[in-house]
């Protein structure tokens, strides 16, 4: 979640715990392939957690997480929801934690909120020798029926930048020191959700949340169209999972899918 966000209102962060998706078990099946096989006992220590989804996967792979988030709204819905999780308030750009403590540093969906050089800095500081670093985010497909009138929707009322946000272009523009060896993956899936799902997920995007006054306006033309589309009020979310992932201190030979 955002280090810096104007959207950080516990509004948003009740929509975000509610209908924000998770992530495919494909991509803790990686990173334990990244992990030699050991993410269950791994530290792991997810940063910008927002309200803990990625960091209650990972603790359900047997990982020991702590989150680290720093707006209270988000913590305070990752405590509520997050046994076995520890969770602390901090920064990616000076995380709360001692010298070579953590086996893996993710950031699930929030490296772009980051200022690169301060962020790595700390992951490499924290993260043990051979320690991963993980970056990934959910994209939604867009790209074919109801889904692209939506976007054109989204497109009119917000305008053409809030494209700057999908996991496509941010992962286009994550750079690694040389020394680091970059690992891509992708991963497509899909859920079935409510049309209270599917508007809440939306309710959680700050460009949409960034139309203020507009927003309820927006979402309930939202549910009028799709009503008309979905009366049993059941539809399919699309999406790619993108995760970038590092190895500090050393390569490591894997195939990237």
């Amino acid at each position: 979640m955002a280090e810096k966000s104007e959207f950080d209102t516990e509004t948003t962060a009740r929509h975000y715990a509610a209908a924000r998706p998770t992530y495919p078990s494909e991509l803790f099946d990686a990173l334990d392939e990244l992990l030699a096989h050991e993410l269950a006992g791994a530290v792991v220590v997810d940063v910008a957690a927002g309200t803990g989804i990625a960091s209650r996967q990972l603790a359900e792979r047997g990982a020991q997480v702590t989150a680290v988030e720093l707006s209270a709204a988000m913590l305070s819905e990752l405590a509520a929801a997050s046994p076995g999780v520890h969770a602390v308030q901090g920064s990616g750009h000076a995380l709360p934690l001692a010298d070579d403590c953590a086996d893996l540093i993710t950031y699930a969906q929030a490296w772009h909120w980051m200022d690169p050089e301060p962020a790595l800095a700390e992951a490499r500081r924290v993260l043990r020798p051979h320690g991963v670093l993980a970056l990934w985010w959910n994209q939604t497909d867009r790209s074919t029926g109801w889904e692209r009138k939506q976007a054109e929707r989204i497109t009119a009322a917000v305008g053409s930048d809030w494209n700057r946000y999908s996991a496509t272009e941010i992962a286009a523009h994550v750079t690694l020191p040389e020394d680091l060896t970059r690992h891509a993956f992708t991963f497509d899936w899909d859920r079935v959700v409510t049309l209270d799902t599917h508007l809440s997920n939306l309710a959680s995007k700050s460009y949409i949340a960034g139309l203020g006054a507009q927003t309820e306006p927006f979402l309930a033309n939202e549910r009028a169209l799709l009503l008309e589309l979905f009366p049993d009020q059941q539809l399919t979310e699309k999406f790619t999972t993108l995760l970038i992932a590092a190895l500090i201190g050393e390569n490591l030979t894997i195939a990237a899918r």
